[in-house]
């Protein structure tokens, strides 16, 4: 972090333009080696440069001193940080306020516009009890992302509230809470649990997801609990070549007048962006509402390209409220193991779809080439 080098003679080409689904900025980037927990953290003292991780970092020191997110909404992170394929494991987070009414927790408080992060493995747990009346991003890398997440995989678990005695406002997901800039090709397994809106990748979407998947166990508790998508809450932006195979669980009761809509879905719980080439097959579980597979409410697009797995779902019903879906899209599971199944969908050598022998679904090329 402290280091300095001396460049030899660099030759760039001035018609240089960055490959697809690179994230770089500049052909040639000078990054600030990060080699431990302690450079971690010192990334907030310039919130514009550029870092790389030189090694992976054991954070489990965080399990007594939590990691204080980087970033904020007046100050967020604005520079590039490049892991090249290093992880950050064992990461405890700390939730930090941003004004009176709001909270935010993971490894970024606020990735801003111009912030790019990319290529990074992370494993921990984001758990916190958000004050009564303020709203909490959560995320393992991010509460608030409005920048370029590109190639980031997080795993473990973020948590909020879980009581129904406690109000519970909280944005989780298991990469980000509020999503508005672009996520590429990035993934999560974390369980995620919470009252407020709650998604497998994200808490809500208001920018572009795109080649990205979830398969983390979603769970909606809490005093104001009203169900949870297995990959994000709400959606008003883009989800495009997405899907989420985690299950979903609606455990009480919606609080509300009566004919509140109620309950989870097994991609989002409400939907007025727009969602294409997408699918989701994880178990909706819900006592007291019937298994939605697609979207509890859609006033906005969702493709006829967009399937559910009727049998792993138990859903015979795409959306409930709100422009409905063909019941033809919900497929069985023999359906989803076939890409003649999937209209539109590109399985050749080159196409952003593979069906591995043995699998019951479509995969990413991307994730396979993993």
């Amino acid at each position: 972090m402290n280091g300095t080098y001396v460049a030899g003679t660099q030759l760039s080409n001035p018609a240089w333009t960055p490959p697809a689904f690179s994230g770089l900025m500049t052909q040639i980037t000078a990054y600030r080696l990060v080699n431990s927990l302690t450079n971690l953290a010192n990334v907030a003292s310039d919130l514009g440069g550029n870092y790389a991780l030189g090694r992976n970092i054991d954070a489990s020191a965080t399990g007594n001193t939590p990691f204080v997110p980087i970033g904020n909404s007046d100050t967020p992170f604005t520079g590039q940080f490049d892991a090249q394929g290093d992880t950050i494991s064992s990461l405890t987070l700390q939730q930090v306020a941003a004004g009176q009414f709001l909270r935010l927790m993971g490894i970024f408080g606020v990735i801003g516009a111009r912030g790019i992060v990319r290529n990074v493995d992370i494993s921990g747990t984001a758990s916190a009890a958000p004050s009564q009346m303020a709203v909490a991003y959560m995320g393992l890398l991010a509460g608030t992302n409005n920048g370029t997440v590109l190639r980031v995989n997080t795993s473990g678990t973020v948590l909020s509230g879980g009581s129904f005695a406690m109000l519970d406002f909280s944005v989780a997901g298991g990469l980000v809470g509020n999503n508005t800039g672009s996520i590429l090709r990035s993934s999560s397994s974390a369980a995620v649990t919470s009252g407020g809106a709650l998604g497998g990748l994200g808490g809500v979407n208001s920018g572009l997801i795109n080649q990205s998947f979830a398969t983390g166990p979603v769970v909606s508790s809490g005093y104001i609990a009203e169900g949870g998508g297995g990959l994000v809450g709400g959606n008003s932006g883009t989800i495009n070549q997405s899907y989420a195979t985690g299950p979903t669980t609606f455990e009480g009761f919606c609080r509300g007048g009566a004919g509140t809509p109620c309950g989870g879905a097994g991609l989002v719980v409400s939907n007025s962006g727009t969602i294409t080439q997408s699918f989701a097959t994880g178990l909706v579980t819900q006592p007291a509402y019937g298994a939605i597979g697609v979207a509890r409410a859609n006033t906005g697009t969702i493709g006829n390209d967009v399937y559910w797995n009727a049998d792993t779902t138990t859903a015979t019903v795409g959306v409930v409220f709100g422009t409905p879906m063909p019941a033809a899209n919900g497929l069985s599971t023999a359906q989803m193991s076939t890409p003649a199944s999937f209209v539109g969908y590109d399985f050749s050598p080159t196409g952003v779809w593979a069906m591995p022998a043995g699998a019951t679904h479509p995969v990413l090329r991307w994730h396979l080439a993993q």
